[in-house]
């Protein structure tokens, strides 16, 4: 009878212990966001930074922005792109990494990387080469 209430009573015990310190240790939860979540809302541009060689010529800019320049991606995939004072409106998706406007007659000549996406700061880039001329783009961007 003895091993019997010993057994129980250790049983007891660690059930308690877990019960009381287990279960409080255990991290929350974070859901991870897709590409497309993190991207939906409205982003404030910065700056834009070029450059650009042509036939050996390199030339390298830095284009500043106000706080009235901004990106809203939309849910539904629209954009409204406002800049230096015009609103251009179109649709956006991400494919295989790749973010791409369309319908907007402002940036949707190619394909964009993402390199910095967080919750508050976005990066958009672009990176051609030929064999005659070579153009680098980054469009920084911030929530």
């Amino acid at each position: 009878m003895k091993k019997i209430l010993l057994g129980l009573a250790i049983t007891l015990t660690i059930t308690l212990t877990y019960t009381l310190t287990g279960c409080r240790n255990l991290p929350p939860i974070t859901p991870t966001l897709t590409t497309e979540q993190k991207l939906v809302g409205k982003w404030t541009v910065k700056n834009a930074i070029g450059d650009y060689t042509t036939q050996g010529n390199n030339h390298k800019d830095t284009t500043y922005f106000t706080a009235a320049d901004y990106y809203d991606f939309r849910a539904d995939g629209t954009i409204t792109m406002f800049m230096e004072g015009v609103a251009y409106t179109g649709n956006w998706k991400v494919t295989n990494g790749k973010l791409k406007f369309t319908n907007t007659n402002y940036m949707e000549y190619a394909s964009f990387d993402l390199p910095i996406l967080t919750t508050t700061n976005l990066q958009i880039y672009l990176k051609e080469v030929t064999n005659i001329t070579s153009l680098e783009q980054k469009l920084n961007l911030t929530k």
